[in-house]
């Protein structure tokens, strides 16, 4: 059996992956991968102040979404944005994140 032929598990295992891609990119979620390695190794890339102090959410349309662990962390995370992007520019690229945006925790 032509791995092309319809039909083929093989060949629809990468009409799904084609999908998921397309979906992906669609929401603006491309590079799932970035936003797993933040997730991984966050403390080693962001560095001080921000390992401990904020956790990676999500990576959409190069805009890194990150959630500070108190009120308070917001304000000071926010003037160390540079040294953040140079590291993460260091690491992944220049411009593959284009802007960090420091919220919140959730209130309870």
């Amino acid at each position: 059996m032509d791995c092309r032929e319809p039909g083929n598990p093989v060949n629809d295992l990468h009409s799904i992956g084609d999908l998921l891609r397309s979906a992906l990119g669609s929401m603006g979620l491309e590079r799932v991968d970035l936003t797993l390695s933040l997730m991984k190794d966050w403390d080693e890339i962001a560095g001080s102040p921000w390992a401990g102090a904020s956790t990676p959410l999500v990576v959409k349309d190069g805009e890194l979404t990150v959630e500070a662990a108190s009120s308070t962390a917001v304000r000071f995370l926010r003037y160390s944005i540079s040294d953040l992007m140079r590291r993460l520019d260091d690491r992944f690229g220049e411009g593959v994140v284009n802007a960090v945006t420091v919220r919140p925790p959730p209130t309870r």
